[in-house]
This record gives C-alpha cells, structure tokens and sequence, in this order.
C-alpha cells in the first residue's frame, strides 16, 4: 500500500512539474505600430514570455520605449498592459484582444495598435 501510495503522490508531482513547465514556456509574438497624428513613425515587434516584461528602447528624434506584458485569459482572449513614452507623448494602457486580430488605443494624438500571435511549441 505504502509503494502505491509513493508512486501515487510522485506521479502528481510529475504531472505537476509538466504543466508548470508548460505554462512558464507560453510566449506570444506582439506587433505594434505606433502613430501620432495619423502617421505611423514606428512598428516594433517583440517576443514575449507570459506574464515577463518586455522592453524595446530606441534612440533618436523619433525615439521611444515600448514595454509589454502579455497574459493570457482564455483561448480567445489575451491580456496585454503596455507603456509608451515617446517624443510624440506617453500612455499606459492595458487591453484585451483576440489572438491575430488588431487592437487600437487613442489619446492625445497618439495611437497604439496591437497584435498579439500565441507561439505554438
């Protein structure tokens, strides 16, 4: 009784592990493109783990620092909170889109587009 027990509990510690690994190695594809007054002036395009930020910084007159943390809700909804601070202004939104399909936020002369792809492995 006592080894079906300890293979019992080692099994679900298993089964556990697996599914940990699974859902720390979920990553998403996400693709921006950033306007000002109607006219883009950037598309970044990152890959992100769930739940880790991650951060593009450029440099120059049209510079700016994106960063993105994805988390995913349901098969057809994904959480995104994103930061932009840019010469043009700033924003901090946090949205939910559908996988593939683009998402837009405006304010003060800003737009931020958005589109979020599952990596599948």
């Amino acid at each position: 009784m006592r080894i079906l027990l300890t293979f019992f509990t080692m099994t679900l510690a298993l089964f556990a592990s697996d599914a940990s690994q699974a859902a720390q190695s979920a990553s998403y594809q996400v693709s921006a493109t950033l306007s000002h007054a109607g006219k883009p002036f950037a598309a970044p395009r990152v890959s992100v783990q769930e739940g880790k930020p991650a951060r593009i910084e450029v440099s120059g007159a049209e510079g700016y620092t994106f960063t993105v943390t994805v988390t995913d809700l349901a098969p057809d909804r994904i959480k995104v909170a994103a930061t932009l601070d840019s010469s043009h202004g700033a924003m901090a939104p946090t949205v939910v889109v559908r996988p593939g399909e683009p998402a837009s936020v405006v304010t003060g002369g800003i737009e931020l587009t958005l589109t979020v792809q599952r990596h599948e492995g």
